[in-house]
């Protein structure tokens, strides 16, 4: 991999804590934890028991943690950087008890996505929000700014702000982080690289951002920009993550999972270019039947053998020392599978606000319990909390319910689907 010639600041660069590091770093985070036990009324929630799950291999297998500008990461992506406020405030409103989901014992969701612009220089093979992608807004700054606040007064640790691509409303990006409370959430963009200039990652970073994800592909320039539709995508791609980690932004990679990278080694290669263009971590994440792939077979797309490719490779990847100078990987179809927590959707973990304002239980799943533009987020997320009792330990939903989204929408219905018109088939996968 080339470099694009920036300077480099030895404190902005990844650190991996795995092995002996992770020792201190233990110990430390370790004596931390009396504060929440010594000042239970300012950290009701916080429970001991919760900790002891970090060393559960089977349920968070990651041997490694990242450090970045003096701020740690997990392979967790609602767990907020330690040591901070927000991480704090996560612990004390129960956002560490992940086994207790659905229950008074936790009510922080972990994080939200928010599709703040409908506006795209791309054409991603992929984009599961091609159908709502337009050069007119249709949520303003100020409704953002709205359910950011309604958000942060419910608990989350980390939102997340996409598109569409983010960084064509960059001004208004940067007012919105601005108006965000970074002491209760940590800050995050989603963006291809288009628009990415070293000059609006500082903005963006003294605005509040406390990360960035650059989608790519494929380590190949060539098959990437085909995947983006645009022939310069991946050299965008590469200079965002330069400027982001120049401005002291926390970089990590999302990679839409195919069976072409699955295949002939090819994560494995996709790491090694990963490890060079020194990113924090990777997010795998799975195709599902929406967007784009709305039409698709889903076992044709992404099969239970190629499942079983990419959980071993991300147990391999995060365990093994060969690999402790390597990005820490995410990967939460593992997490999400009915053995460990179960789907955690609609904000037991996590949700996704679309670019016209619909809320959905979670980015992949075309179902809709409500537009912001009509109605308070809180009332939305009240609806949608009494339809989603607690984790569903079955089928992913997207795929549970593909079928009969795509008979509704043969029907005349638009996409994402309105809860009323799926609610039976709803309440029989939570029977």
């Amino acid at each position: 991999m080339s470099d694009i010639g920036l300077p480099e600041n030895r404190e902005n660069r990844a650190i991996f804590c795995t092995g002996w590091r992770r020792l201190p770093l233990g110990l430390r985070f370790g004596a931390s934890l009396w504060k929440y036990v010594l000042r239970k009324r300012k950290y009701p929630l916080f429970s001991l028991k919760a900790i002891s799950l970090f060393r559960n291999r089977e349920l968070l297998p990651s041997g490694k943690c990242v450090k970045f500008a003096g701020r740690y990461y997990t392979g967790i992506l609602g767990v907020p950087h330690w040591p901070s406020p927000a991480f704090d405030h996560m612990a004390g409103k129960g956002g560490l008890n992940f086994l207790d989901s659905g229950t008074p014992l936790k009510t922080h969701i972990d994080s939200v996505m928010l599709a703040i612009t409908r506006k795209c220089r791309y054409n991603c093979r992929h984009c599961y929000e091609f159908e709502n992608l337009a050069e007119h807004e249709s949520v303003p700054i100020a409704r953002w700014k709205e359910v950011v606040r309604e958000l942060q007064e419910l608990g989350v640790s980390i939102i997340v702000f996409s598109g569409g691509e983010p960084m064509l409303r960059c001004d208004e990006l940067t007012e919105l982080l601005a108006s965000g409370d970074k002491d209760l959430s940590d800050f995050h963009v989603h963006s291809s690289g288009h628009g990415v200039t070293f000059e609006r990652a500082v903005a963006l970073k003294k605005a509040g951002l406390d990360s960035a994800a650059i989608g790519i592909d494929d380590f190949n320039p060539e098959a990437h920009n085909r995947m983006r539709g645009k022939d310069d995508a991946f050299a965008e791609a590469v200079e965002a993550l330069h400027h982001f980690r120049r401005a002291g932004i926390f970089t990590y990679v999302n990679v839409c999972l195919r069976k072409e990278l699955v295949s002939h080694d090819y994560l494995w290669k996709f790491y090694r270019a990963m490890k060079d263009l020194q990113v924090g971590a990777i997010l795998l994440l799975e195709p599902k039947p929406y967007g784009k792939y709305f039409h698709a077979e889903v076992d044709t797309a992404f099969s239970d053998s190629d499942r079983k490719i990419v959980t071993e490779f991300f147990l391999t990847a995060n365990r093994d020392r060969k690999y402790k100078d390597y990005p820490l990987v995410s990967y939460m179809a593992y997490f999400e599978d009915p053995r460990r927590f179960g789907c955690n959707m609609g904000g037991l973990s996590h949700l996704y606000i679309n670019s016209v304002g619909d809320v959905q239980p979670c980015i992949f799943l075309p179902v809709s319990f409500g537009t912001i533009m009509k109605e308070s987020f809180t009332k939305i997320y009240r609806r949608m909390r009494e339809a989603i009792p607690g984790p569903l330990y079955k089928q992913c939903p997207s795929i549970y319910l593909s079928s009969k989204i795509k008979e509704r929408h043969s029907q005349g219905i638009k996409i994402p689907v309105p809860f009323s018109h799926i609610e039976k088939e709803w309440r029989q996968m939570f029977a």
